[in-house]
């Protein structure tokens, strides 16, 4: 055997499978993980996909290879998008949705409030237009509520985005105790001690974390604006 031949097929031992979807029994003996897990080589290439989709603004590479992870670990019949804005985050389910053959109902609430620094005015939801995904305006947690109850079997994806202040993320979160099984993501959740910026929505995760059963917690805490993922099943 030539020593070119040896060095090819080394390599090839150590490449990943290239499946569409990770299946866990490969790796759990015909058991679902209990914690958040994905083959990240395989979900890598999706994740490629969706940055070119909508770019890395304001969800880099990190955060998006994080939601896609909890969008297929948890396979949520029901994704309920809050502040979805000019709605990159609800295309970015859309289309895991459609390449993860996972079908889910989509949803996104948002404030009809035109005094609001933030507001899109004409640009709300331009990412989404043309899509199957459902748009509210409303009071996200009320909104939320009703499409909760319409669902009492669903899997859900909870993915909060909106309104930063401690109070407004800590009220979301405890529609967390509507839910059986599915998980939470919270966006802007980088925090450093001392830091200047908003650290609202990491400090009420920590203190409803702190009162409340959760079954897994991961921050991505390598840099701004950070994202943290709450599994509740």
């Amino acid at each position: 055997m030539s020593i070119k031949t040896l060095v090819n097929k080394l390599k090839h031992s150590f490449e990943p499978a290239t499946g569409a979807r990770y299946d866990a029994k490969v790796q759990h003996a015909g058991q679902q993980p209990q914690l958040l897990e994905v083959n990240k080589w395989v979900l890598s290439k999706t994740v490629k996909k969706l940055s070119g989709i909508v770019g890395l603004h304001p969800y880099p590479f990190d955060e998006l290879m994080l939601m896609a992870a909890a969008f297929q670990y948890h396979a949520p019949n029901v994704v309920i998008d809050i502040g979805t804005h000019i709605g990159k985050s609800a295309r970015i389910w859309h289309e895991l949705s459609r390449g993860l053959d996972i079908p889910a109902a989509i949803h996104t609430i948002d404030l009809q409030d035109p005094q609001h620094p933030e507001y899109p005015g004409a640009e709300m939801g331009r990412f989404i237009k043309g899509t199957p995904v459902i748009q509210h305006l409303g009071d996200g947690v009320e909104v939320a509520r009703e499409i909760i109850k319409a669902h009492p079997e669903a899997v859900f994806l909870m993915f909060l985005d909106g309104d930063h202040a401690y109070e407004k993320v800590r009220r979301e979160l405890e529609l967390a105790k509507l839910i059986d099984q599915g998980c939470f993501l919270v966006h802007d959740t980088f925090f450093q001690l001392g830091a200047q910026y908003n650290v609202g929505p990491y400090e009420a995760i920590q203190d409803f974390v702190r009162e409340n059963q959760v079954k897994q917690v991961v921050h991505l805490q390598t840099g701004l604006p950070g994202m943290s993922y709450l599994g509740l099943s």
